[in-house]
């Protein structure tokens, strides 16, 4: 398992060198892996929760979108943060923030490990939400830095795709981390950002409660 989120790190790394049109296969090829382990193998990525964690958080920066009328030095350092296979010119898009949103969101559902086993607790349906509490706090971050970015957007369109999967992040950390990154891992921006995802997070986890 070190071998396989060390590779897919090094896919989502940033590169002086980029392709002249992005591959969203390469993403959604990604996607379908770090989902597959969450949904099938939790065993075997729960002893490695701060790898799936990085790799999650590589993922939402793939998002970003370079601000328009940037000038061409801008774009370039806009760039160098993102992996070969991105191209400025052509952004991941809709569909690339719905599969990312639903990767975060298996974080919290309950599945049962595919394993040659009988015993019951094996068997057992569980999810990565409590184990993943402790670094779902680093990837939200990642989220916050992709919008307070001041060379990048992240359109509506991405962000209400991505909303989802935030939410999720949301409820693993509670409200004590959410308080604990207010303080000490947050500039002033940073925390307003924080504090309009929480509302709106508040906001639809009561809709339907009366």
């Amino acid at each position: 398992m070190a071998s396989t989120w060390s590779l897919l790190s090094k896919y989502l790394s940033p590169s002086t060198a980029h392709d002249e049109v992005t591959s969203h296969s390469i993403f959604h090829k990604i996607i379908a892996v770090v989902s597959a382990i969450i949904r099938l193998r939790r065993d075997l990525a729960t002893p490695m929760l701060p790898h799936l964690g990085m790799v999650l958080r590589q993922l939402i920066l793939c998002m970003r979108q370079c601000r328009p009328q940037l000038a061409s030095k801008q774009r370039a350092m806009v760039l160098s943060t993102q992996p070969r296979w991105i191209n400025a010119k052509q952004s991941l898009g809709v569909d690339e923030a719905k599969s990312l949103s639903r990767v975060l969101e298996t974080l919290t559902t309950k599945t049962i490990t595919r394993v040659h086993a009988t015993s019951s607790e094996m068997q057992k349906a569980e999810s990565l939400a409590t184990p993943f509490s402790k670094h779902a706090a680093f990837v939200l971050k990642a989220y916050i830095e992709a919008m307070n970015d001041p060379l990048c957007v992240l359109p509506l369109d991405i962000r209400k795709e991505l909303s989802p999967g935030l939410y999720a992040l949301c409820s693993m950390i509670g409200e004590h981390s959410r308080d604990a990154m207010m303080v000490s891992a947050l500039d002033a921006s940073g925390k307003a950002t924080l504090k309009a995802l929480w509302r709106e997070y508040e906001k639809q986890r009561y809709v339907g409660r009366g």
